[in-house]
């Protein structure tokens, strides 16, 4: 190739690309090295590198000639300085993150029923902590509001996002002062309970530590055993295992075997599965737990007795559920849309996590239909009939429905006297069913 022709065309039109491609594959390197900087280090980084292009540029533009050796040693000069300062920020940062991270205290706190669990939470002084809440209402909203003054006065110290249940959320809360604060939810102020930050003190009210462990296993629709055994105002841990496949179970603990009041709600598990559940710290004495879905499936905590399990019960222990409830058409007989004799109550609605009415009355020694409504949007629920509030003998167990939906429940002949019917999801809905 003659020199002139290269001179004149080859160079100015190969040059370019060429240092267009250079360019690219510069800047490209130089982003994956700044993306890996922390904000400050990346500033820092870019600024250097800027600064080598600006002097090298003027180095090269101030000679006679711009020869395509001196470009290329521009480039070679901007990436040696780009590498050195991004390795150098890189080192700086490994040498600073040698150090072991802090470990941050974290208390659990469930939200169900419209009430938390456990109400009294302990954190220590002067360290940021985390708050693990698990909504358990579905369909309801809760948060942790955390404040200094009992009344719940003046402007709270931490306002943690609502969230809408089924849902488990991390507060992360900077340090607190040693005291007593206060917390309740925001939508519904009646649930409340205290915080007490310790100096030096450890997590407590469902904390992740907690000792002795408990293991319960449920298999054939039946726990293997009938007794747990916690130790008093220890936050604690129960393994669960659900042998049962296809099935759900839980485990949650009540103050009696009325379950109105519940202490720990545990999450529904689908065997073949296994789960730990936190216990938090309960005090000493004897309370009730069960399967909510299977409510035969039930027990005694003995809390205060050092952990651990008791025999596991004889298959005849086990009272059998009672019939399930089908969907069906209302009866004939009756006035237009009722399902039963005049007088008699065949609809509830649940609405607001509420039943309609406290009482359901049915004639005696006849099927009825019970017509149910659901208005809690995206709620479950159901009607159970038992003998009692212990649900140790059901009669009727209805289909679960989510709202906003209805349906008929076709009821057994029952012989004349008085009942209990409930919510299975939600145990604080309940009655009395009077046949007669």
């Amino acid at each position: 190739m003659r020199r002139q022709t290269r001179d004149r065309l080859v160079l100015p039109a190969l040059v370019p690309v060429v240092l267009l491609v250079a360019i690219v594959l510069v800047l490209y390197a130089f982003s994956r090295i700044l993306l890996s900087l922390s904000h400050n280090a990346a500033t820092v980084t870019a600024l250097i590198v800027a600064m080598s292009i600006v002097v090298g540029a003027a180095i090269v533009a101030g000679g006679t000639f711009v020869r395509p050796s001196s470009l290329a040693g521009l480039v070679g000069a901007v990436t040696g300085v780009a590498m050195l300062a991004g390795g150098i920020a890189l080192a700086s940062i490994e040498t600073e993150g040698e150090g072991p991270a802090a470990e941050v205290t974290s208390v659990q706190l469930v939200a169900v029923n419209l009430a938390f669990s456990p109400t009294s939470l302990t954190v220590p002084a002067g360290e940021p902590f985390n708050i693990v809440m698990d909504n358990q209402d579905s369909g309801v909203q809760h948060n942790v509001q955390i404040f200094a003054t009992e009344d719940f006065s003046g402007a709270p110290v931490f306002d943690g996002k609502l969230v809408t249940g089924p849902a488990k959320i991390t507060y992360e809360i900077s340090a607190l002062d040693a005291g007593t604060y206060y917390f309740r939810c925001v939508v519904h102020p009646t649930m409340t309970g205290t915080i007490q930050v310790a100096e030096g003190g450890a997590a407590g009210g469902g904390g992740e530590g907690g000792a002795p462990t408990a293991s319960v296993t449920a298999q054939n629709i039946a726990f293997d055993t009938d007794t747990i055994e916690l130790p008093a105002d220890t936050a604690s841990t129960i393994a669960f295992e659900n042998k049962d496949a296809g099935v759900q179970h839980n485990l949650s603990i009540y103050t009696d075997d009325s379950a109105g009041e519940v202490l720990f709600k545990g999450e529904l598990v689908t065997g073949p599965d296994t789960i730990t559940y936190q216990i938090p710290p309960l005090p000493a004495g004897e309370y009730y737990f069960r399967c909510d879905v299977h409510p035969t499936m039930n027990g005694m905590v003995i809390v205060g007795g050092g952990g651990g399990k008791g025999p596991a019960p004889s298959p005849t222990e086990t009272t059998a559920p009672g019939p399930t409830g089908t969907t069906g058409p209302s009866p004939t007989e009756g006035p237009s849309g009722g399902g039963g004799t005049a007088g008699v109550t065949t609809q509830v609605t649940a609405e607001g996590l509420a039943f309609d009415t406290a009482e359901i009355v049915l004639p005696a020694g006849e099927e009825t239909t019970l017509h149910f409504v659901n208005n809690d949007a995206g709620v479950q629920h159901n009607i159970v009939i038992a003998t009692d509030s212990s649900l140790s003998e059901q009669l009727f167990t209805g289909e679960l429905i989510t709202g906003v939906a209805e349906t008929d429940y076709t009821i057994p002949p029952l012989d004349a006297g008085t009942y209990y019917f409930v919510c299975l999801v939600h145990p604080a809905m309940n009655g009395t069913v009077t046949v007669a």
